[in-house]
């Protein structure tokens, strides 16, 4: 039986799923990964290392499991926008930059606003450049390192930066590339000569633009040797990991969300529109030419549940090597037992600074109304809580834009806590579909790919294949909500009210 191959490069980790014919996973393999943090808002990963060692690490592991090695095709989605920069020799020049949780090119964001003017800005990308941008990091990364941005041929996300390692090929999907902001033009759907030479960006630094579907090229043979797959077999071009993880749950239609609960949280809408918004990032569809994605990105979700495990959840860590069950699991068995609200405490989770809908790097997370009453149960059901108050504040801008949203499908990793999706159900008031089949960034991958050998003849039918599938539904409690919106009022106001104080210890903390 022949298969084809999706892999993810995540934050912390990376996926890989084997479909067969009738795209089911028939092996799927994760591996945690490292990520480096040298400095308060420094956030980098060895491009090497993680990314194409842990590609071929990941690969290795995927075939493994399988009866055979007859793959068709090959994916690859992974974090972004981040800033890796590359030699003449091919070889990376410094660890790369990651997207929005590395801050620190706040002044270039400033910078590079300034120089064009902010309506040539909102014109050219729709929204306003942030630290999420890839042209203020090339900025940072020219001011701070000039001989190495001398040495700078070409710039990669993680990726493009895989695919060219498998292929030869310098390539990027038209959603990445809008994340390169300011080079990117809505307009022209390519990258802008005019605000390229402003900057004295080469043209030749930045890849070709395609579909995410199409394909970058093929496997050599010497990257064949090195991570194990056919050479010769197609590469998909493939796209950002949540936009993978979007394309995995089926929710392609006019209204239709999905809620991605991830290191960082995504929320997804399909739409028609293209407005300009200061607060909601927008992007071309990864899959229909015609329609957009309005994205809700936060800094840190499914992070702010790592943060705590990895601080305060030893004896969780050390139950879960005895038995059949994660640390996270037991964790949320303690926090079930509180009631919605967590007795009066409430979070933020700016833990990372945020990214939508405030837009600010240097927000920081904060826990109040703590009293020697609340436990740890309490604080962790306060961080989930966070997560779904966020989620909430970007489901009421999508409101404001007169954007529908007719159904929400809960997924990524976070979404396995049952106890977290029926918050975010209670918080919102939005019930929450979980397809009872397989979900991921990699599955979304391997998706793509189908496309690209032709298994499938469009995303239309993927959908109608998909909608045959069991589905579970988390129903919003209307108790639970009236609860929650005395705390939701309280966390919209919190964050203008110690603004101010944020900063200031954000200046002390450099």
């Amino acid at each position: 039986m022949p298969y084809i191959v999706g892999v993810d490069i995540g934050t912390q980790g990376i996926k890989a799923v084997a479909l067969d014919e009738n795209l089911r996973p028939a092996a799927r393999v994760y591996a945690e990964t490292s990520v480096s943090s040298p400095r308060p808002g420094w956030v980098e990963h060895d491009a090497e290392a993680v990314w194409w060692r842990g590609f071929c690490h990941a690969v290795e592991k995927l075939l493994a499991e399988l009866p055979n090695r007859d793959i068709l095709g090959v994916g690859c989605s992974g974090i972004a926008p981040c800033m890796l920069p590359v030699a003449a020799d091919g070889k990376p020049l410094r660890p790369a930059i990651l997207y929005g949780i590395d801050t620190r090119c706040r002044d270039e964001v400033l910078e590079m606003t300034e120089i064009l003017g902010e309506e040539t800005v909102l014109k050219l990308n729709k929204r306003p450049l942030t630290t999420q941008s890839v042209g203020p990091k090339i900025l940072w990364f020219r001011k701070h390192e000039p001989e190495l941005f001398r040495q700078t041929t070409r710039v990669f996300s993680a990726t493009n930066y895989v695919i060219n390692r498998l292929t030869n090929a310098f390539v990027i999907d038209r959603p990445q590339a809008c994340e390169m902001a300011p080079f990117y033009s809505y307009d022209i759907g390519d990258w802008d000569d005019r605000v390229l030479d402003t900057f004295d960006i080469p043209r030749s630094m930045l890849p070709e633009i395609r579909r995410s579907y199409e394909a970058a090229g093929v496997i050599t043979s010497a990257a064949a040797k090195e991570c194990g797959l056919p050479e010769g077999i197609p590469v998909t071009t493939a796209t950002v990991d949540a936009f993978a993880e979007f394309i995995s749950t089926g929710a392609y239609s006019q209204g239709e969300a999905a809620v991605i609960y991830g290191t960082t949280g995504v929320i997804a809408l399909t739409t028609d529109k293209l407005p300009v918004m200061k607060d909601i990032w927008i992007f071309p569809h990864p899959l229909f030419d015609d329609h957009y994605l309005a994205i809700g990105a936060m800094a840190a979700t499914a992070a702010l549940t790592k943060w705590f495990r990895d601080n305060f959840g030893d004896l969780e860590k050390l139950m879960e090597q005895r038995v059949n069950r994660s640390a996270y699991e037991f964790l949320s068995d303690q926090a079930a037992a509180v009631p919605a609200g967590s007795e009066g405490l409430l979070a933020l989770p700016y833990f990372n600074g945020e990214r939508t809908p405030i837009a600010d790097p240097l927000a920081s997370g904060v826990i109040m109304g703590l009293t020697t009453y609340h436990t740890r149960a309490h604080v962790y059901r306060a961080l989930l809580e966070s997560a779904a108050y966020g989620f909430r504040h970007h489901l009421d801008l999508f409101e404001n834009y007169g954007f529908s949203v007719q159904q929400v499908t809960a997924c990524g990793g976070g979404a396995k806590s049952s106890l977290w999706v029926q918050i975010v159900s209670d918080v919102t008031g939005f019930d929450q579909i979980r397809p009872c089949v397989s979900l991921g960034s990699d599955v979304g991958t391997a998706y793509l790919v189908a496309r690209t050998v032709g298994w499938i003849d469009s995303f239309s039918s993927l959908k109608e294949r998909l909608s045959g599938d069991a589905l579970a539904t988390i129903t919003a409690d209307p108790a639970a909500r009236a609860t929650y919106d005395g705390y939701y009022k309280v966390y919209r106001s919190l964050y203008g009210s110690i603004k101010d104080e944020m900063h200031a210890l954000a200046a002390l903390q450099r």
